[in-house]
Formats: C-alpha cells, sequence, structure tokens
C-alpha cells in the first residue's frame, strides 16, 4: 500500500486507535476509520450476503483497488459517483471506494423511471456510472448523461489488489453522498451529506449502543437514507454487516436470517415494524436493539413488540434526509402505558430547537416548526442555492449564531425536554417511510397534454394511506373516455418512482369550491373501485386471500381478478399478504409466488394445488409479460 493507504489524513496508525476505541472526531473520515478497524481487527467479518462474507482486511484491500481505478477513471474530490445497482456485498465495497477516492456516492433505485433518473444523472453529473447488467437499465441511455458506464459485479474480479494509486486525504466536511427526495416544486431535491454527518450518527452515540461481535442486518434499500444506520453503524464499530440478499424478501425470509446470524441490531421504516410486531413470534433471542422510524409510530404495536420480545431495547427515531437521517430518538421504556409516543430528545452532536414564525426559539409548551442543528446537518441542495438558502438558516441561540434546518414539521416539547410530533405545515406526507411531496406529483400530472387541471390528495380509508388523483380533461370528450385514466398514469410512471404514484384516479367535470373560490380539497370524492361483483369464495384460500388484500389496501371489495399493484398496492402490503397467508393457512411460501399469480383467483388456485401455470384464457407469452410487470411495480415501491 502506498503511504496514504498506511496512514490516515490525520496521521493515525493502527497503535492510535482501534475498534474499541475509535470515537467521534469532526475531522475523521468514514473511510479513515473503517481503515482502522481492518489495521486491528483485518480477520474480523464485515459484510455477510448469502454464502459470501468479506472481512474488513478484505473489504480494504478490494475498496483500495476500486478506489484506485476510480482515480485513473479521473474522479476528483468533490465529485459524484452513481450507484444504480441493488442491495449487495459489491455495493457495501463501492460505497467505501468511493469515499476513499474523493468522491460522494449517489445511491439510485435501478427501478426508478427513465424521466427520473434522466434527470438526477444531469443534474449531478456523475463521473462514474456503476450498474449492475443484470439489473440495471438500458446502458446506451446513461452513457447520454457524460458519465463512464461500469458493470461493477463485473469489474470487481478484474481489479490489482497490489496495483494501489496514491488516494486524496479526506476529511470530515467533504461530501459523503447525495440522497434525492421528492420536491414541492414539481422535481426531486439532491441532499449533500458530508463525512462528518454519518460519523456523528453512528459514533459515541446516546441512543445506540454498537459493540464489537454486532451482527447488523442490511434490509433497507440503498436509495433510502435510513441505510446509513445499516451500512455505517455496522462498519465503522467494527461489527458484522448483515445483507439481506433477496429485493423481494418477507418476515420470515427476515427471522431466518435473525435467527442464522444471531442478528443483534435491525432497524426497520414504521411500516415494516408494525408489520414485523403483529407477526411477532419471538425465538429471536440474539436481538439487542431494534430502531425504527419515518412515520407516527403506533403505541400499540410498540407494546405488542416489546411484550414478545423483552430482552430487545426498542427507540422510535425522527429525523430527515437533510440532518442525516435521525435528529431524536425516544427509547421506549418496558412499562410504556400512553397512546402516542414522542419523538424523544435529541441525539448527541446535534441540537434541536422549536421556532415561531419568526424564527424565534419557543419555550416549552408552546407548538412551533421543528428546527435541527448541529453535524448532522446537510452542505445544501445540489445545484439549488436558492433552496439551500430557504430551508438551512441562522438563528440565534443562547451559545450565539446557529446554522439550523428548517424542517417543516410542527413539534411540541415538554418541561422535560422531550419533544412531540404536532403535524406538517405543507402538503408533505410519509408512506412507508419516503418523504412524498404532493405539489410534485401534481405538477407532472399538469404537464399531461390532456388535463386541464390535477390535484392530488393523501386519504386514509381504514388506516391505510392511498394518494388519490382527481383528473379536469382539457377536452370535455375525455369525460367518458375510459382510456384517459391509464394513459395518465403510464405517462406518470415513466416520470415518478412508484411509490409516488397515486393508487386511484378520479375524471372529474368541475372540482369542488370553497365560498373563495378555491378547490374544496374536503369534499373531492373517494373513487369506486370498476366493476367489482359480489363473488362466493371457491375456497378457503380464496376466502382468506380477498378479506388479507381487503385489510392491506384499505378496500372495501376486491376484484379477484385484478392485479394486486394495479389496485394500488406496495412491497409492504404485499409482504403483509404474504405473512398473513403463512399464518393463517399454515404454510410456507416464498413472496415470488405472488408474482407469478398476481390475483387472488390466480393465487388462489396455486395454493389450492389445482393448477401451477398459466390459466387457460392467458397465453405464456402474457403471463410472461404479467410477471414482469408485476415484479417491476414491487421492486419499484420497495420500502
Amino acid at each position: 500500500m502506498s503511504e496514504v493507504n498506511g496512514k490516515n489524513g490525520a496521521g493515525l496508525t493502527p497503535n492510535d486507535s482501534g475498534p474499541d476505541r475509535v470515537r467521534y472526531d469532526r475531522v475523521r473520515a468514514v473511510s479513515e476509520i473503517v481503515r482502522l478497524h481492518a489495521m486491528a481487527n483485518p480477520e474480523t467479518v464485515a459484510v455477510i450476503s448469502g454464502d459470501t462474507k468479506l472481512t474488513y482486511r478484505e473489504l480494504d484491500l478490494l475498496s483500495d483497488a476500486l478506489a484506485s481505478y476510480l482515480v485513473r477513471c479521473g474522479v476528483e474530490k468533490g465529485d459524484v459517483v452513481c450507484l444504480l445497482v441493488p442491495r449487495a456485498l459489491t455495493t457495501v465495497v463501492a460505497k467505501l471506494a468511493i469515499l476513499k477516492a474523493g468522491a460522494g456516492y449517489l445511491p439510485v433505485d435501478p427501478a426508478y423511471p427513465t424521466d427520473h433518473l434522466q434527470y438526477v444523472l444531469e443534474e449531478c453529473r456523475p463521473r462514474v456510472i456503476f450498474v449492475d447488467a443484470g439489473q440495471g437499465p438500458d446502458v446506451d441511455a446513461l452513457a447520454a448523461t457524460g458519465g463512464r458506464v461500469v458493470d461493477l459485479p463485473k469489474l470487481l474480479p478484474t481489479l490489482d489488489l497490489d496495483d494501489v494509486a496514491s488516494l486524496p486525504v479526506v476529511q470530515g466536511t467533504d461530501l459523503a453522498y447525495v440522497m434525492y427526495t421528492s420536491g414541492s416544486t414539481g422535481r426531486p431535491k439532491g441532499v449533500a451529506v458530508s463525512h462528518r454527518g454519518i460519523t456523528r450518527l453512528v459514533l459515541e452515540q446516546n441512543f445506540v449502543d454498537f459493540r464489537p461481535g454486532d451482527k447488523v442486518l442490511h434490509a433497507t434499500t440503498i436509495s433510502f437514507d435510513a441505510s446509513t444506520v445499516d451500512v455505517w453503524g455496522a462498519l465503522l464499530n467494527g461489527c458484522t454487516l448483515v445483507i439481506v440478499p433477496k429485493t423481494s424478501f418477507s418476515l420470515t425470509d427476515i427471522r431466518d436470517l435473525v435467527r442464522k446470524h444471531d442478528i443483534t441490531f435491525i432497524n426497520f421504516t414504521t411500516g415494516l415494524f408494525n408489520l414485523f410486531a403483529d407477526h411477532a413470534d419471538g425465538g429471536l433471542p440474539s436481538l439487542r436493539q431494534a430502531i425504527f422510524g419515518g412515520e407516527v409510530a403506533s403505541a400499540a404495536h410498540v407494546r405488542r413488540f416489546l411484550a414478545t420480545y423483552p430482552n430487545c431495547v426498542l427507540t422510535n427515531v425522527y429525523g430527515p434526509t437533510e440532518a442525516a437521517c435521525i435528529a431524536t430518538t425516544f427509547t421506549v421504556p418496558p412499562d410504556f402505558a400512553a397512546t402516542e409516543l414522542p419523538i424523544g430528545h435529541a441525539i448527541a452532536h446535534t441540537d434541536v430547537f422549536l421556532l415561531d414564525d419568526d424564527l424565534q426559539i419557543l419555550p416549552p409548551g408552546f407548538e412551533g416548526q421543528i428546527a435541527i442543528a448541529g453535524d448532522g446537518l446537510a452542505i445544501g441542495y445540489i445545484n439549488r442555492p436558492d433552496l439551500t438558502s430557504e430551508r438551512f438558516v441562522t438563528i440565534d441561540a443562547d451559545n450565539g449564531s446557529v446554522r439550523c434546518y428548517l424542517t417543516g414539521d410542527l413539534g411540541i416539547v415538554d418541561e422535560d425536554g422531550l419533544f412531540h410530533f404536532r403535524g406538517r405545515r405543507d402538503r408533505q406526507v410519509k408512506i412507508n417511510g419516503k418523504r412524498i411531496e404532493l405539489e410534485e406529483i401534481e405538477a407532472a400530472l399538469r404537464r399531461h397534454p390532456r388535463l386541464l387541471e390535477a390535484v392530488v390528495e393523501c386519504r386514509e380509508p381504514g388506516g391505510i394511506k392511498r394518494i388519490i388523483a382527481y383528473l379536469r380533461p382539457r377536452d370535455p370528450q375525455d369525460l367518458g373516455n375510459s382510456n384517459l385514466i391509464p394513459s395518465v398514469m403510464e405517462r406518470l410512471r415513466n416520470t415518478l418512482p412508484a411509490y409516488m404514484i397515486p393508487s386511484a384516479a378520479m375524471v372529474l367535470a368541475e372540482f369542488p369550491l370553497t365560498r373563495a373560490g378555491k378547490i374544496d380539497r374536503s369534499r373531492l370524492p373517494m373513487p369506486p373501485i370498476e366493476g367489482v361483483k359480489p363473488i362466493v369464495p371457491e375456497s378457503r384460500s380464496e376466502e382468506v386471500l380477498t378479506r388479507l388484500w381487503r385489510e392491506a389496501l384499505g378496500l372495501e371489495a376486491i376484484p379477484v381478478d385484478r392485479n394486486f399493484f394495479d389496485l394500488g398496492g406496495t412491497s409492504l402490503q404485499l409482504m403483509r399478504v404474504h405473512a398473513g397467508l403463512e399464518a393463517e393457512l399454515g404454510l410456507r411460501c416464498e413472496v415470488l409466488s405472488l408474482f407469478k399469480h398476481p390475483t387472488v383467483r390466480e393465487m388462489a388456485s396455486f395454493l389450492d394445488g389445482r393448477t401451477t401455470s398459466a390459466p387457460r384464457s392467458m397465453t405464456a407469452d402474457q403471463r410472461a409479460a404479467l410477471q414482469r410487470k408485476t415484479m417491476s411495480q414491487f421492486r419499484r415501491s420497495t420500502p
């Protein structure tokens, strides 16, 4: 290794620090800390995926070689490298290599539609775009953005581990990653986070206790900022990261991995946590810590989880991407009996304030906007200085002027300094932990040439959040045109990620108005489901499936011959159906079976053993096309 690789930017050697002595330092880079663990305990397993393992020594060597490759490709400090790849062991290697090369990684879901992907790539202009040829989009389309497109799994085995270039010195204030979130202006916005944002999150923290020997489950998609806790919580503390290798995993898959590898730490979105709690079956003695967040927590699910896993410390977390994932936490006491969970106290290296409309700090007991300051604060928005200056402001605090991020969330703090969430100032919603600006969907709809106006609302029938689109056609003849909604929705799917696609749409000649002449959103009706006829279930399987679909989708009537995702289903709701099937019918089946048989009737027939092939009314090519469509919809909506 070169001189740079033998020492970190601060001049430390393995004798200066190690896994048991690494402390949070605002100057120290993520890649430097991982190297210290590799030098102190080289044979400790760093990453596991399926039957493949990498020790810290192997991870360090392989990421050095890949970082050298990036430098030779012209990647310089402060550049962006895109990760258009799935959750995988190779992806973890690439993340570390990108940081070692002095660049920031841009994780993007390969299932994102072309328009969305093109916008992100054109804004960030990555020097290199890593893809998995077996799962990535069209290479020619990517090359048009100017970045070098590289097949990551194919490249890694060809690297020369002994041919390592001189790598730049990286510091805590340098760019580490860019994450895109929904934007109210009609376009997503890229949040740039520094190394310091990551290290402050998982080192010397007051809400989590990573220990040598811990096994950390990695189940989140890489384009979701919660993955920061999984990956770097493990690797910056000398622990082992265990990757969920399946894209379409089930609760049973998760429990099997926890048992197989003695997982000690799990991190779930609120929706996935609730599902896990609903089907908690005990028998996970290794589980020591669990955190969840992204949406308002359910006290009933928390108590259900703690009753089943009394030896597991459970923590509700809150924080936006602009504050490096987590800002406040509430560790739930075993005897918790309240009806509402607070979002907790500020974590270490972080300050949280409540502000009035004049950006003055409010005392306890007053409702105000939540503002976050500290080392986790993002650098800003990529190529959006106007938006950065609008949302990242300087306020007067007791210790002087402080830069903070205005979250748009409302909250209240009690006399003990405990924060409670009270909703939003705007129309942003969260579904499955993902931020969705309803204005972005409306803006995309209004660009459709056949629409005069479009309104988008989030409703909760049966307690299930559903995005509903209301459309006013430009041509009155389109009011009775059955092709309008499919045409509009298809175009929308080519523009926005699947988790932002409305689950239903309704065409209206006029929108209801208030006395002031504004759209009265409260009077917009729920769209009916067309073509649902009362059908007597043909078997217990069909009866159970129909009920599970109804509960998961929040619908009163379920057509037995409609695709799950065409009814607005998401991957999380599909997991709920799958878990219910296994529990009620006492059987084990792969989640993939639900893609091969994507309607109630087909799946029931499959479960009853009456057929394992396509229905007679559908050709093999038609069924294959339907399965590809269903899998694509699932991948796009994976939490």
